[in-house]
This record gives structure tokens, C-alpha cells and sequence, in this order.
């Protein structure tokens, strides 16, 4: 392909650059006509008021265009623009709605709606649309540009604003992560965007489960990364074949890539990295006599606050504790999780009344390695294991006294 004077030889249309805006050229086969087309993107006065331009159109056809009143159908089927997506055919889009009209010696469309900065169109012109057209002998073969406005640039804001566990060791059967992000992401796996480093600084080999997609909360602003639980349970092939992801005694990172893009497709602002030890394995079931209560004062808004042995499942813990009246009804109050996720904290909407409690936790609560109250992850299925319904949720009494 040469480019002669301005004009691409043997090629139905220019390729131009008009204000910045983006165009590339998909070719129509040769045609016997000399006449070449233009189609560009016309931004001169501001990006809000950008229209496509058809220029190059032999005199005759314009008097026609001129002279011919045309129904929206025709003129799109003339000029037709629609929203470009290599992942969707564009005979699915919808073309884009507008006005057409004769502007001198050439065809413009001004659309109803501005284009979108970074969109994609493709404007396709069909001369054989043209009233009259199809009689003739030889006519211009389809011509495809894609245009763009270019998309502004934005300052990244978004930044990870917390990794849970919030402690700095973990143990060796450690079986998910939760990542905080400060404002929501994009719909994608986040497993394309987080790596996980020994100390050497080298890549653990497959350390998650590859189901990064679904993981997200309904805000998309926490997002849960599962350690492969067939590597961290004992007795299956991942297991046996690789090991766990973690290993006792070793430090590891946390990577989060600066690339993971936010719901406007912007990236973070800075990438994220949690360094952390590994302790041994933790496979002890939790143990609700094991939690300590501290009992607030009746008439007062004091937080009622449970203490925990061991570091609690954030994500969890969140939704799997409360507090109930003597009625059963639920307290209204904030939850806070405290001291490394060791502390559940409840500070309620209004004082305490004199009376009884009961401090409720639903049996799906689990410790960072997966261990339940009175279940542990592990189970030995070499064992004859008494299969034993689990209670839905577990009740701690305490009174408040006036």
C-alpha cells in the first residue's frame, strides 16, 4: 500500500487525522472508479460537538443526496456508525442515532448523543445505498473506518486500602484472602493481577484457586482470593503433587499489580505489596468456651466486646455474629473488628436495657485456616467419622444487669 499525494493508492479510502481524533482504515478491494472517499472524524470545534465526515463523493452523487429526501433507514444503510467491539460482531450494534445532512460537498452526521472519548465506531459507507446507484456500471465497493475520540487521560485514584488477615503470619494451611480496594473494580478475574513471591522473590507455581472471577462482593470493593484447597488439604493429588502453597517457617509476598483496572477502566494508583510469615498448620476446630465476653453497663451505649484466641475469618466474622434479645430480636448496632482480627466489637444504636442476651454465631464462621466451631477443616477420611448434624448457629447467654 503507497501513499501518493495524501491518497493511498488503490485503496477506497484516506486515512486522516483530524483534531486528534483516531482513524484506521480497513481497505474494500480495488475499484475501476478514481474517485477515492474520505471518511474522517471532524473535532475542529471541541469533542463534544465531533461529527463523521463522508467527503470525496463524486458532484453527481451529492445533487442526488441534495435532492432526494431519504428515510432514516436509507441513510443508514448510506452511512452507517455503530459502537466497535472486537468481542461482539457489529452487525449486533445497533447504529448509533443522528442526523444526516448535506454540508456543502460532503455528507455529515451529527450524532444525537456525543461519542464516548475511547469508544470505538466503525462507519461503514455503502455507495450502492445511494438512490440510482445500483444501475450503474461500476460502483465503489463498501468502505470500513474505524474512528475514536481519544480518551482522556485521568489521574488513578483507586488504591488498595487493606489485605485481611491484617496480621503479619499466617498459618501453613492458611485458606483465603480478602483484598479491600477504595472505590469499586472492574468485573474481571483478579487473579491476572496478583502474584505471590517466596522469599527468594521467586513465583509460587499456582498457589490459587483459578476461579478469580466470581470472588467479589456486590460493591465490587472486596475482592476474595482462595488458596487452592486441594493443595492445602492434606490427602488429595494437588496436595500430594505440589505441596502447599505455603510452607512453615518461610516469609512470602503478596503482590497486588498497579495494572487491575477500576469500574472507568482506570488503573490503581500505586500497587500493593503485604509481606508475611508462616507458622505451622492450625487444624483445631474453634471453640465458643474458649471466646471472653466483656459485659457492658445497662443504660449506657459501652461496646460488648468478644475476644477471640486466634485470628477470625474477616470476611465472615462480618456477617456470622450478632446479638439477641430476650425476644430473639435482633440488637441494632455497628460491628468493628479489632486487634488483628482477634476482637469482635458492637456498639449498639441505642443504651442497654437491663435483661438477658444471647450472643449469636452462625456455625459457617471459620478461623483462617478453615476450621469451624467444633468442625476442623481437616478430616481424616481414613477414619470412621459419625456423620452428626451441625447446629445452624451457636448461643452464648449473658445478662446486663440494672
Amino acid at each position: 500500500m503507497l501513499l501518493r499525494n495524501g491518497r493511498i493508492a488503490k485503496v477506497n479510502c484516506l486515512v486522516t487525522f483530524v483534531a486528534s481524533a483516531v482513524v484506521s482504515c480497513s481497505p474494500a478491494p480495488d475499484s475501476s472508479l478514481s474517485e477515492v472517499v474520505e471518511i474522517y472524524l471532524d473535532t475542529q470545534n471541541d469533542s463534544t460537538d465531533a461529527s463523521v465526515v463522508l467527503a470525496g463523493l463524486p458532484e453527481a452523487t451529492i445533487a442526488t443526496l441534495r435532492n432526494t429526501t431519504l428515510e432514516r433507514d436509507q441513510w443508514s444503510s448510506l452511512l452507517r456508525i455503530a459502537a466497535h467491539d472486537i468481542d461482539e460482531p457489529v452487525t449486533q450494534k445497533p447504529a448509533v442515532l443522528g442526523n444526516y445532512q448535506i454540508d456543502g460537498g460532503n455528507v455529515r452526521f451529527r450524532p444525537m448523543f456525543p461519542f464516548d472519548p475511547g469508544q470505538k465506531y466503525l462507519v461503514t459507507f455503502n455507495h450502492a445505498a445511494v438512490p440510482g446507484a445500483e444501475r450503474a456500471k461500476e460502483l465503489l465497493n463498501p468502505v470500513s473506518v474505524v474512528i475514536a475520540l481519544p480518551k482522556p487521560e485521568i489521574e488513578p485514584t483507586t488504591i488498595v486500602t487493606h489485605v485481611w488477615p491484617s496480621g503479619t503470619r499466617m498459618p501453613e494451611n492458611q485458606l483465603k484472602l480478602y483484598i479491600e480496594f477504595s472505590a469499586p473494580m472492574s468485573h474481571v478475574d483478579g487473579l491476572e493481577y496478583i502474584r505471590l513471591l517466596d522469599s527468594k522473590g521467586n513465583e509460587v507455581e499456582d498457589p490459587f484457586l483459578p476461579l478469580g472471577s466470581q470472588f467479589w462482593d456486590s460493591d465490587y470493593q472486596r475482592y476474595t482470593v482462595f488458596f487452592d484447597p486441594g493443595r492445602v488439604k492434606q490427602g488429595l493429588l494437588p496436595n500430594e503433587k505440589l505441596g502447599r502453597s505455603l510452607t512453615e517457617g518461610q516469609s512470602y509476598t503478596l503482590v497486588v499489580d498497579e495494572g487491575w483496572p477500576d469500574s472507568e477502566d482506570i488503573p490503581l494508583k500505586n500497587g500493593y505489596q503485604k509481606l508475611f510469615s508462616v507458622g505451622p498448620p492450625d487444624t483445631t476446630p474453634l471453640n465458643v468456651s474458649s471466646w471472653r465476653l466483656r459485659i457492658p453497663s445497662a443504660h449506657t451505649i459501652q461496646r460488648f466486646v468478644v475476644s477471640f484466641p486466634e485470628p477470625i475469618d474477616y470476611g465472615l466474622v462480618l456477617r456470622s455474629v450478632g446479638v439477641e434479645d430476650s425476644r430473639g430480636n435482633a440488637v441494632a448496632g455497628t460491628v468493628e473488628i479489632e486487634s488483628w482480627e482477634t476482637r469482635w466489637s458492637f456498639l449498639p444504636e441505642r443504651p442497654w436495657s437491663p435483661g438477658s442476651y444471647e450472643l449469636v454465631a452462625l456455625s459457617i464462621l471459620e478461623d483462617l485456616a478453615g476450621n469451624r466451631i467444633g468442625v476442623p477443616f481437616e478430616i481424616d477420611t481414613l477414619q470412621q467419622v459419625e456423620d452428626q448434624p451441625q447446629p445452624e448457629f451457636y448461643r452464648i447467654p449473658f445478662e446486663i444487669k440494672g
